[in-house]
């Protein structure tokens, strides 16, 4: 998988995810809620944002980068306007980290953003940095 280093708005693409992480977790619901924070950038340099949404029933749970997707969507860019994403995770004890880190997407999120921009940079970590991947390479073998 080929991935590149963050450019200047990658960064502050990240620096903004990590800001609505702090802002957006909230340790009295559910245990722990908005673990995971997402923010997307549009080609025109717009960023909107998503956090994920746990439920008591696991399966009514959801995931951050949708959210941030749908937002997006919601304020007129189609998904070929989604330039970049970004998935932060709060520090929780439990996941031995003491500060926010991006995190890949799961498989339902991979499917999610390769379907609306398979060019899209997606912020991840790799081999101990944190680098840009094309959502498409997410998915080597698609479609089926």
């Amino acid at each position: 998988m080929e991935t590149a280093p963050l450019s200047d708005a990658d960064d502050a693409l990240l620096d903004h995810a990590r800001a609505l992480n702090r802002e957006t977790y909230d340790p009295e619901f559910l245990d722990g809620a908005h673990i995971v924070s997402a923010s997307v950038r549009t080609v025109d340099g717009s960023v909107y944002d998503g956090v994920s949404l746990p439920a008591s029933i696991g399966r009514a749970s959801n995931c951050a980068e949708p959210g941030a997707v749908s937002a997006a969507i919601a304020a007129g860019h189609s998904g070929a306007d989604i330039e970049a994403c970004v998935a932060v995770s709060y520090p929780l004890p439990e996941h031995d980290a003491d500060e926010q880190r991006p995190v890949p997407p799961c498989g339902v999120c991979r499917e999610l953003l390769a379907d609306y921009n398979p060019e899209m940079r997606v912020i991840v970590p790799r081999d101990g940095e944190i680098r840009t991947v094309r959502a498409g390479d997410l998915l080597p073998v698609r479609p089926w």
